[in-house]
């Protein structure tokens, strides 16, 4: 079992590592280019509200440089990118990260590397193996959660 987990552990790292998934924030345009939609409405918004600011006799500059910092602050959050790392404590948890993450150990599949480390080991038990075998001829992947749900079952990844 022990081996399993190391195995898994490598595996993480590597994805962690080959996809700069470090939990810092990066600046980025992909947001842009995703929603640029989003962003065409909340200037157009910007528009209107300075134009309602000018337009009345309460509001002024202050209710204007106030709205303009506003805008400019989400301008620069909306352009923040931040990969999180994958975690193995998150395999089969559902908690906030869940929200955030998703559930990435059911769409990440095993590299052909570490399920021949997990077929070769002799210290992984033969229910496992055959269950990763079963999934290769059925599924013709394996992803993270077939493996854990092989190897601990119902258990939870922190008693492990």
């Amino acid at each position: 079992m022990e081996e399993v987990k190391k195995i898994l552990l490598r595996e993480i790292d590597t994805l962690n590592r080959e996809e700069q998934r470090d939990n810092k924030p990066r600046f980025s345009f992909q947001f842009l280019k995703t929603h640029p939609g989003l962003w065409a409405s909340m200037y157009g918004c910007y528009i209107l509200t300075v134009a309602l600011i000018f337009t009345t006799d309460f509001l002024g500059w202050p209710a204007f440089w106030g709205a303009t910092l506003f805008i400019m602050l989400m301008s620069g959050l909306m352009l923040m990118d931040v990969n999180p790392k994958y975690r193995f404590e998150d395999i089969d948890t559902l908690d906030l990260r869940v929200c955030y993450n998703g559930e990435w150990y059911y769409v990440r599949t095993l590299s052909e590397q570490a399920i021949g480390d997990i077929l070769s080991s002799d210290n992984v038990p033969d229910k496992v193996k055959q269950g990763i075998n079963k999934l290769l001829s059925l599924k013709g992947e394996v992803d993270f959660y077939d493996v854990f749900h092989l190897t601990w079952g119902q258990k939870s990844a922190a008693a492990v």
